[in-house]
């Protein structure tokens, strides 16, 4: 009797363990745990740009990629960084033309396309908007291991948390790095510098 009840503990306790390595391998399998240069952030989606034209991931598989995820109603990391770009895309001079600059919205419940292009008309012109469901953003942030999130305010309106890096992707969409908000001008500029020669 003592062999039987081994036996079946031994059976239960393989069983367990050949459930719990299924489990790993599948969740290992299906995300991505950790971001760094080479991953290709492959994720399909479908926004609207700020002019109103419908896009998705193979309308920036062109060139290299900016990506920055913000809101309109953001006081001071979102205009800043684009203001910051605004300058990269100016000292950039003709090489500007071999990047695309993206603003991705993670406050589509206030950032439709006309809110979104009133916006970034005082940005430079190259920089384009997306905005379109809140499913499609959250998908596109995750697979950019972006995170945002809405945060109540006392007086019954609303803010966004949201990551403030801004991520570098070739024209293949691998990721090659980010900048940096705190990090001196110079520096993000060398970095946009060495992204448009990888893309020539």
């Amino acid at each position: 009797m003592r062999r039987v009840r081994l036996f079946l503990w031994g059976l239960v306790a393989v069983v367990l363990l050949l459930t719990a390595t299924l489990f790993m391998g599948r969740y290992l399998t299906d995300r991505q745990t950790t971001l760094g240069p080479g991953i290709v952030l492959d994720v399909p989606f479908t926004l609207v740009t700020h002019e109103g034209r419908t896009v998705g991931q193979a309308d920036f598989r062109n060139k290299p990629t900016a990506w920055f995820f913000g809101f309109t109603h953001c006081p001071n990391v979102c205009p800043t960084t684009l203001m910051q770009m605004t300058d990269h895309l100016a000292k950039l001079g003709p090489n500007a033309d071999k990047l695309n600059v993206v603003f991705v919205s993670v406050d589509p419940e206030r950032d439709g396309q006309q809110i979104l292009k009133d916006y970034l008309s005082a940005f430079d012109p190259r920089i384009i908007g997306l905005t379109g469901p809140k499913s499609e953003i959250e998908r596109l942030a995750k697979g950019y291991f972006v995170y945002f999130a809405k945060v109540p305010l006392k007086d019954g309106g609303y803010t966004m948390d949201h990551s403030a890096m801004v991520f570098l992707t070739d024209k293949t969409g691998r990721f090659v790095g980010t900048l940096d908000y705190h990090e001196p001008a110079e520096v993000s500029l060398a970095k946009l510098k060495r992204l448009v020669d990888s893309g020539t």
